[in-house]
């Protein structure tokens, strides 16, 4: 069971780390749109929706190694 926590908190960290690498490079380009599913939207949309992801998977990963560090405690 200890190797699925820890599989789904790096996957948090995965995404976090996604999420700023898309943020960073959105600003690389001159671009004032995106696509995404085939759908355009305001490029400031787009960094907030990554700036969410970030941020909630950073959250969750805190949480996961929180809970972890707490159960590891009690043994």
């Amino acid at each position: 069971i200890t190797t699925i926590k820890m599989r789904n908190k790096n996957w948090d960290l995965v995404f976090v780390i996604i999420g700023i690498l898309n943020i960073a490079f959105s600003f690389a380009g001159n671009k004032t749109i995106e696509v995404i599913f085939g759908l355009e939207i305001n490029i400031w949309t787009y960094r907030t929706i990554w700036g969410f992801i970030a941020i909630g998977s950073f959250l969750s990963y805190r949480k996961k190694k929180k809970l972890e560090s707490e159960a590891n405690d009690q043994k």
